[in-house]
C-alpha cells in the first residue's frame, strides 16, 4: 500500500512538472508562439477617422498590458482610453479550426466582437474579418514592423457597404 501511495505521490509530481512547463516558449505550437510577440506593456495610440458613426477624426493615446491567461492559451489585452472607458481584448489560436480568434469587449460592447483570422509569416500580419452585428462586417489587419512595433487597421462596413467604422493604431512596446 506504501508503495502504491509513493507511486501516485511521484505519477503526481511528474504530471504536476509537465504541466508547470507547457507555458514555456518551447512547449508551444508554432501557432501559440506567434501570439508570443504581443506579450509586454505597449504605448498605443488609435486614430478614429470620419466615417457614419464617427463624424470627425479623433486621435487617442493609452498603455495596455498583454499577457498570457488560462494556463498559456490565450493572450489577455487591457487598458482604458478614459478612467471610464476600460476595454479587454482576448486573442488565441484555434487548434480545432486552424484559425486565430479575438475578441474585444468595453463599456459600449458588453456582447464581444468576434473575428476569425490567420497568420501571414512572410509579411508579419495578421488577417481578421468579422461582424458586429445588424449586418455589419469588419475586416482588419495587425503588422510587426518589427518585435517592439506593430500597427493595426479596422474598418467596419454596413451590409450595402458602406464604412461605418474606419481605426488605425500603433503599438510600440515600452522598454
Amino acid at each position: 500500500m506504501k508503495a502504491l501511495l509513493n507511486l501516485v505521490t511521484v505519477a503526481a509530481i511528474l504530471g504536476t512538472t509537465a504541466v508547470g512547463h507547457a507555458d514555456e516558449p518551447g512547449a508551444k505550437s508554432p501557432e501559440f508562439q506567434v501570439l508570443d510577440r504581443y506579450v509586454g506593456t505597449w504605448d498605443e495610440t488609435v486614430v478614429i477617422k470620419p466615417a457614419q458613426w464617427t463624424p470627425g477624426k479623433t486621435t487617442s493615446s493609452t498603455t495596455t498590458t498583454r499577457q498570457w491567461i488560462l494556463n498559456g492559451r490565450m493572450i489577455e489585452n487591457k487598458g482604458a482610453w478614459t478612467p471610464e472607458d476600460e476595454f479587454l481584448h482576448l486573442m488565441t489560436y484555434d487548434e480545432k479550426q486552424k484559425e486565430y480568434r479575438q475578441w474585444y469587449y468595453d463599456k459600449d460592447n458588453l456582447a464581444p466582437q468576434v473575428s476569425h483570422g490567420k497568420w501571414d509569416a512572410a509579411t508579419q500580419t495578421f488577417t481578421f474579418t468579422g461582424t458586429l452585428g445588424d449586418g455589419i462586417k469588419t475586416s482588419s489587419q495587425q503588422h510587426f514592423v518589427d518585435k517592439n512595433t506593430f500597427t493595426w487597421t479596422m474598418v467596419a462596413k454596413d451590409a450595402a457597404g458602406k464604412v461605418v467604422l474606419d481605426m488605425e493604431g500603433k503599438c510600440v512596446r515600452k522598454e
